[in-house]
């Protein structure tokens, strides 16, 4: 009998342990494939609202490629390398999408349009927006496309406007030729409510610099980082301008060009800005109810707190000498020196020091 309880005591230790191994397990691969969707749906992109704007950072390794959909009409910047053909059709297709309202190709580089000409064949779209040069190898591939399906095109100027959905696409720039293609990229803000998104392609300081001048509200709530994180993108003073809560980069894990570098994370840092990463974390996905933006998964927030007011700022820090000032003080930095903080503890804690003229520590 004795022999025979055990048995029964230890089939069930046997079961219990096998449904608490089968639910550690499911926990580990949510955890695991949060981020990471492949050609499917989060089950918050599923629980979206209809009214809701829900961009899609699709992980398409060293390139880029960006999804809007806002009340069933969707609109995608740019289509990646030519091997993310497949990824991409599959994403759009596993969401239920048919048909794209707009395709904006920001500049005619191939890991921006290099799945093009098959999403375009796939989807169709009402309209492509683009620029010059796409008159040879891929580019022009796409354009002769783009002309057989008898797609209409527009080139985009600064101060035009599209909509879909609840939102509007405010289009900023470029505001000239430049002899770099990167900085001709077509720059845009998407509007939602309170809310808003920037995108600026592969755009460099010099167009960052031309937007400013030209007065552009460039202030948004998240940014997805120029030229895939580089240092000779998101410089300074177009960081103070558009001063996001989060930034969002698409690169390639182990990337030949050392993206994101550690200049424009240092940048995004200084922001308090919260980063996410394609080759961190796979698909991003952010859902926007026009007053706050979610995500799919944790990013890495900063160790300083985001300033989304810089009138409200305590404390300004000079990046180059690491002080930080009191507002008032006569030996202020540059604009696009300055860092902004709330408190002492957050200033010294990123490692400035007071000001021996203004002594905010006093």
């Amino acid at each position: 009998m004795m022999k025979q309880n055990t048995q029964k005591q230890s089939g069930r230790s046997s079961c219990w342990r096998g449904i608490l191994f089968l639910a550690i397990m499911l926990t580990a691969a949510v955890f695991f494939y949060g981020c990471s969707l492949g050609g499917g749906q989060s089950d918050q992109a599923s629980l979206q609202s209809e009214e809701d704007l829900t961009a899609y950072f699709l992980d398409v390794g060293q390139a880029d490629s960006t999804l809007l959909v806002s009340q069933g009409e969707a609109v995608l910047i740019d289509a990646g390398n030519r091997d993310d053909a497949e990824f991409i059709l599959g994403y759009i297709k596993n969401l239920g999408i048919d048909h794209l309202k707009y395709v904006i190709f920001t500049h005619p580089h191939e890991d921006h349009i290099g799945s093009g000409r098959n999403v375009l064949q796939q989807f169709g779209a009402d309209t492509v927006y683009m620029l010059d040069g796409y008159d040879s190898g891929i580019a022009g591939s796409l354009k002769q496309s783009i002309d057989q399906l008898g797609i209409q095109t527009k080139a985009p100027t600064p101060g035009d406007t599209a909509a879909f959905g609840e939102c509007e696409i405010q289009f900023l720039g470029p505001y000239e030729k430049y002899n770099d293609t990167n900085d001709n990229s077509i720059c845009l803000k998407v509007k939602h409510g309170e809310t808003s998104m920037l995108f600026t392609g592969d755009a460099g300081s010099s167009p960052e610099k031309k937007m400013i001048a030209m007065g552009e509200d460039l202030e948004a709530d998240l940014l997805q980082a120029g030229h895939h994180g580089s240092s000779t993108s998101n410089s300074y003073y177009f960081l103070r301008e558009a001063n996001p809560e989060y930034v969002v980069i698409s690169c390639g894990k182990g990337n030949m060009y050392g993206h994101p570098h550690e200049e424009a994370l240092s940048r995004f840092r200084d922001l308090g800005a919260e980063v996410f990463r394609t080759d961190e974390q796979g698909t991003i996905i952010a859902v926007d109810d026009g007053m706050q933006i979610t995500f799919n998964c944790e990013g890495k927030k900063s160790d300083r707190t985001h300033v989304k007011d810089y009138e409200d700022a305590s404390y300004i820090g000079n990046i180059n000498s690491k002080k930080y000032h009191l507002p008032s003080c006569s030996g202020l930095p540059n604009e696009e020196n300055r860092v902004y903080f709330t408190t002492i503890d957050a200033a010294e804690k990123a490692g400035y020091s007071p000001c021996g003229n203004c002594h905010p520590d006093q």
